[in-house]
């Protein structure tokens, strides 16, 4: 139960709040918002009109909202011209409606990572180099293991109940070290003692060594995680050090989406990490349990994702939206409604062709 309200009270607040950027930017620009609606269609109850006609509906979906504008995916020439349409305000107007979304959802980010700073949360640990800057300035504390990645059948560990994923920690009472070469401490035809982890149990495990000194897995010396202390600014520098993370963490999302765009045209194939609706969801859960902190930390950056992937430059999102005004900018010439509608449809079944690819590998993944 703790996991179901959070994920919907989190979707909610990422996709109201973007929302909330197009309607009030629709409101500055004169154009109509034809209807706020809290939820996903299909409507529930429509609640009541505000003084500028807009309707405020509630529908059965759970999940955050929307708003429709007047005109924005119209192709009568008649609404097109119409001075409350969103087709027929200037290039500036436009646009401020277009990312006031993703602006919302970077305003969000900045809001709750300057909260987190304030009062003291872990640091975004993201690649190898935060680590390594972590260690030495004393906020992560890790420990080396060898990943265990495969056993081959008919070597010594083949019917020890190891699996992929355990790991090491010491050999003969040893801890692992960068330094440390195996073959010095592996003896042929002697009897070797693994500390090793497996579902998060410590066991101890003696294994004779083959002939040629050899237990038959395939590991990787890799950094555990043992502890990563809070990190906390005064309330006067916190909020600039949320916008250098932002910043941070922008570059790396896309970076990331750059891998995962290669990944689908080179290999057909979604790669390790990405996750989708039901991928999400199952991480709600794991940090709804590590506190509201926690919580904090993760809406922020699932908020700042929201916004990078947003605004990127394909048909559907606000970003393929955006292309368009380029485009209009470039030819001073607008882009035939007709066909701009066609292009935006076809690019929202692309995305909820990946979007469905995505849920079953994580629905795959449960199992």
């Amino acid at each position: 139960m703790l996991t179901i309200v959070s994920f919907i009270v989190i979707f909610s607040i990422l996709i109201l709040i973007h929302e909330w950027g197009h309607f009030t930017a629709a409101r500055r620009a004169g154009i109509k918002v034809e209807e706020f609606g809290l939820g996903l269609p299909p409507r529930a109850k429509s609640l009541f009109k505000d003084k500028k006609d807009t309707l405020y509906s509630l529908n059965w979906i759970p999940f955050g909202g929307f708003v429709r504008l007047f005109g924005e995916d119209s192709t009568d020439p008649k609404v097109l011209k119409d001075k409350k349409s969103f087709a027929s305000k200037t290039i500036w107007q436009r646009t401020q409606v277009i990312v006031g979304g993703v602006f919302m959802n970077f305003v969000l980010a900045w809001v709750l990572i300057t909260i987190g700073f304030t009062f003291g949360m872990r640091p975004f640990l993201i690649t190898p180099e935060d680590i390594d800057s972590g260690v030495q300035s004393g906020i992560v504390e890790i420990q080396k293991i060898y990943y265990l990645h495969d056993i081959d059948s008919n070597m010594p560990l083949s019917d020890k109940g190891l699996v992929t994923g355990d790991y090491i920690t010491a050999v003969n009472g040893i801890p692992i070290t960068e330094s440390m070469v195996l073959g010095d401490v592996i003896k042929p035809n002697e009897v070797v003692r693994l500390t090793f982890v497996h579902e998060e149990k410590e066991s101890v495990l003696d294994v004779t060594a083959n002939s040629e000194g050899k237990l038959g897995m395939t590991i990787s010396l890799e950094n555990f995680l043992l502890n990563v202390q809070n990190i906390k600014y005064p309330f006067y520098i916190a909020p600039f050090k949320a916008i250098s993370e932002i910043g941070r963490l922008s570059v790396l999302t896309v970076g990331m989406l750059g891998k995962v765009v290669t990944s689908i045209v080179a290999k057909f194939s979604v790669p390790d990490g990405v996750a989708g609706p039901v991928g999400i969801y199952k991480m709600t859960g794991y940090f709804a349990k590590q506190g509201f902190m926690a919580l904090v930390q993760f809406t922020a950056l699932l908020s700042i994702s929201l916004g990078v992937i947003n605004i990127m430059p394909f048909p559907a999102l606000d970003g393929g939206r955006f292309m368009f005004i380029v485009f209009e900018m470039i030819t001073r010439k607008k882009a035939n409604a007709k066909w701009e509608t066609i292009i935006h449809t076809i690019g929202f079944a692309l995305l909820m062709l990946l979007i469905l690819v995505i849920t079953w590998k994580d629905i795959m993944n449960l199992f």
